[in-house]
């Protein structure tokens, strides 16, 4: 009989938490107004 796919543990599920987090907080700042004028002018700058 082969073996049983194991399920999530706690550690995986805890890293699926905290990369959502990550991405929702790094979404949530391109409602910012302020930020998008300030991430426009930093990527005019290079030119």
């Amino acid at each position: 009989m082969p073996p049983m796919p194991s399920p999530p543990t706690r550690r995986r599920l805890a890293l699926g938490t905290a990369l959502a987090a990550a991405l929702g907080m790094a979404f949530s700042l391109y409602f910012d107004p302020q930020f998008i004028v300030l991430l426009s002018q930093q990527l005019w700058a290079c030119f």
